[in-house]
């Protein structure tokens, strides 16, 4: 034996160090440092025992303060006879150590097991509220399948509650029961010694188990990139505060999880205070009604700067392959360096293919590191929503405009208008379903195919279905891929990568903002004001209504394609088989065509699209009268029509030809026809076309009144007003036995109401 000083600070024992001695310490504090966790040992203590079963350190012992051992060499068990037999007393002496660390160590694995089981519960419960709060305030929940997979805190050998009783009670004798329980017997006093040792290192191995589970499942309550459910809590509270229902509930809840977190000592303070700051600093009565799910937070950025290596930026973010990044960069130097980029050679057709092939594989890493790290530079943000990735070729004067734009993103986002990025993290976030790709095959039919061919087990896709992933994944490689293509315009020179020859003026003016696609929006609502309505269900047997037919509007979402295009596309009628479930229009994010045109376009495509959906097999069956069966017949047989001067049978004929033979678009021009030039008193369909179309478009009121004196609209109108007024009568009836009966007339009903009287 001999004294030894410590100064405070030094790591006299490290980690997988070999055994060299036993420490007791007499003065000051001693902190070992595991993988995951730290004790602090007091004077008395033994530093090394816990150790000792094995031939190396298990932790790095650390002076807290500065220290005097005594110090007892010590290199395998047979050593303890040595120590024992300088003083036979150092047989309890040890023993007793042992027995109090043994102790401590179990209630740190008791506290630690305590912790993970009870933030198992408690998120669980939180998860749960979370759905319950939604479907009391009648607000879409997120679907969080992290959470949902989250398994219990279990261990596969536990510690019993036994051995924890009984080593805090043999923690309570005094040296000297412990002496008369050990007879001073080397071999007795060594066996207790090495037993609770044992206990110290299955408890410390159990601890580091827990606390890398908590570590891994903190952030499904809190984390840094804010996809945790406080988040989901607050968006919530965002939502709701537009209902005008009583918001205690979810405060009350929310004030819940931030006591929790704070409690738990799972969370840094920094992180706590910026999430929770924000939370509190949030007017809910101010934005109340604003219907905007997302928090945006204007972040500030360095101004602009020529000559950054934005490619560069990208590529790190994306965690690229370093290999694969050079032969990138060499593709796009070559592809920069070409005398003429819209070539259409063989040689410049493959160069465009690697890049395009390319692109998606970058972009692609790169939404999935931003769900990790969502503090993303402006050269990422631009590249995400824009498409951008160089400065050259975007030309300096672009790029400044694009980087000034990636601080007020939010102008691209509403309701019902995303941009790509955001779109993709919709789907993530489970808020939305895929698209239909090419074929027309939805995810489930996508799966289901995927099945019959052997591809995937049964298992397999029960798991695909339910994984987010594989949605963005489908959605990336099809709907995304096709559609960027088709909306740039010039599909044998398209290049998925912003290119100053694409930008014509400036990129402000380019913008499709939610405001400009909104308003376009709102114009053909104005004109064709039972575009979006569709015939619905409506049941309330406690109130004897078991079926009725109502109108229900159902806006479509706009999704904006990172490039500069000239094409807008109506991709698919409905989100879904259901009717009542939103169509989606694609449209580059900028353009120079006119908005409100490309808008009247894809307008007149979806009611072609839609009449054939709800019609199925029979859309071109004229026995079954719809928009595109008599306008199908029409087309089919113009030449026999007598209702048509040779005039305009010839104008039919020429229309065909340009459409090349396909009816849909024959269709699509006479609407562009209605809405911009019909609808003002200006003649420009003949007399059968206007018929069906005013039949299934119908003016307004406003429209209808303005052009009732003119004799070539008279007929049709009053022919629409006897027919409306029968429905409306019909509405008026079932609405005051629905009152009656105790029924209310919420908004639902209420806008069917409206419909008629438009």
């Amino acid at each position: 034996m001999e004294t030894v000083k410590v100064s405070k600070g030094r790591n006299f024992l490290r980690k997988g160090e070999k055994m060299k001695g036993l420490f007791v310490i007499l003065q000051g504090s001693v902190r070992a440092v595991s993988k995951n966790d730290e004790i602090e040992m007091e004077a008395g203590s033994i530093v090394g025992m816990m150790d000792s079963a094995s031939d190396v350190y298990l932790c790095d012992y650390v002076a807290n303060t500065d220290c005097l051992f005594y110090a007892y060499p010590y290199r395998q068990t047979e050593d303890y006879k040595k120590i024992f037999a300088s003083d036979e007393k150092y047989v309890a002496v040890f023993a007793m150590g042992a027995m109090h660390q043994t102790s401590t160590m179990l209630k740190r694995y008791n506290m630690y097991s305590g912790m993970a089981q009870n933030y198992y519960a408690t998120l669980m419960d939180y998860y749960s509220e979370y759905k319950k709060l939604c479907n009391d305030y009648q607000i879409q929940e997120k679907p969080f399948q992290r959470i949902e997979s989250m398994p219990p805190a279990r261990l596969n050998q536990p510690i019993e509650k036994w051995t924890m009783e009984y080593y805090g009670k043999m923690s309570t004798l005094s040296l000297k029961s412990m002496d008369e329980f050990l007879g001073r017997d080397y071999a007795i006093g060594i066996g207790v010694i090495q037993n609770a040792v044992c206990w110290m290192v299955r408890a410390m191995g159990l601890i580091e188990k827990l606390k890398n589970y908590l570590a891994v499942y903190k952030e499904l309550l809190l984390s840094t990139s804010a996809e945790d459910l406080f988040q989901m809590y607050f968006e919530l509270a965002q939502r709701a505060s537009s209902t005008g229902m009583d918001m205690e509930p979810i405060f009350n809840k929310i004030s819940e999880i931030i006591e929790f977190s704070k409690g738990s000592h799972l969370f840094a303070d920094k992180l706590m205070n910026d999430r929770f700051t924000q939370y509190e600093n949030y007017n809910f009565l101010q934005e109340a009604g604003l219907g905007d799910t997302d928090v945006w937070v204007e972040e500030e950025q360095p101004e602009y700067e020529e000559g950054i290596d934005y490619l560069g930026q990208i590529l790190a973010y994306a965690q690229y392959d370093g290999e694969k990044a050079q032969i990138f960069q060499a593709s796009l130097q070559q592809y920069k360096n070409l005398p003429d980029r819209l070539a259409t050679t063989d040689e410049i057709r493959k160069l465009r293919k690697q890049i395009t092939q390319d692109f998606y594989d970058i972009y692609e890493l790169a939404f999935y590191r931003s769900l990790e790290n969502a503090k993303m530079t402006p050269a990422v943000k631009m590249f995400l929503n824009f498409g951008f990735m160089d400065e050259e070729l975007a030309g300096v004067e672009h790029t400044r405009s694009l980087y000034d734009l990636t601080q007020d993103l939010k102008r691209c986002k509403a309701d019902n208008v995303f941009t790509i990025y955001e779109w993709l993290l919709s789907i993530y976030r489970g808020e939305n379903e895929p698209s239909r790709n090419e074929f027309d095959m939805d995810f489930t039919n996508f799966l289901n195919e995927q099945k019959k061919t052997g591809r995937i087990t049964a298992a397999q896709m029960g798991e695909m279905a339910k994984d987010t992933k594989q949605k963005v994944d489908f959605e990336m490689k099809n709907m995304f891929v096709s559609t960027n293509r088709a909306t740039y315009g010039k599909i044998s020179t398209f290049c998925p990568i912003l290119c100053e020859d694409d930008i014509i003026g400036t990129v402000e003016n380019m913008l499709i903002t939610a405001e400009k696609a909104n308003q376009a929006l709102d114009v053909i609502r104005k004109i064709d004001f039972s575009l979006f309505f569709r015939e619905v269900g409506y049941s309330d047997p406690e109130h004897e209504i078991n079926m009725e037919v109502i109108q229900k509007e159902v806006l479509p979402q706009i999704i904006l394609m990172p490039n500069a295009g000239s094409k807008a596309m109506m991709w698919q009628e409905t989100a879904g088989i259901k009717k009542d479930t939103s169509a989606r229009f694609i449209f580059p994010i900028f353009t120079v065509v006119d908005v409100e045109e490309m808008m009247i376009e894809v307008s007149g495509r979806f009611r072609w699209e839609m009449c054939r959906k709800i019609q199925g097999v029979r859309w071109n069956d004229i026995t079954e009268a719809s928009l595109t069966s008599e306008y199908n017949d029409y087309i089919q047989y113009y030449r026999k029509n007598h209702d048509l001067s040779p005039d305009a049978k010839q104008k039919v004929k020429n229309a065909l030809t340009k459409a090349k033979n396909n009816f849909r678009e024959v269709f699509v021009k006479d609407y562009q026809s209605w809405i911009r030039y019909e609808s003002k008193g200006s003649f420009r369909l003949n007399k059968v076309s206007r018929d069906i179309i005013f039949r299934y478009c119908p003016f307004n009121k406003e429209i209808r009144n303005m052009l009732r004196a003119n004799p070539m609209y008279r007929e049709m109108f009053e022919k629409y007003e006897i027919l409306k007024e029968r429905k409306k009568r019909h509405t008026e009836l079932w609405y005051d036995r629905y009152q009656k009966k105790g029924g209310v007339i919420n908004e639902e009903l209420q806008a069917n109401w409206d419909f008629y009287d438009m």
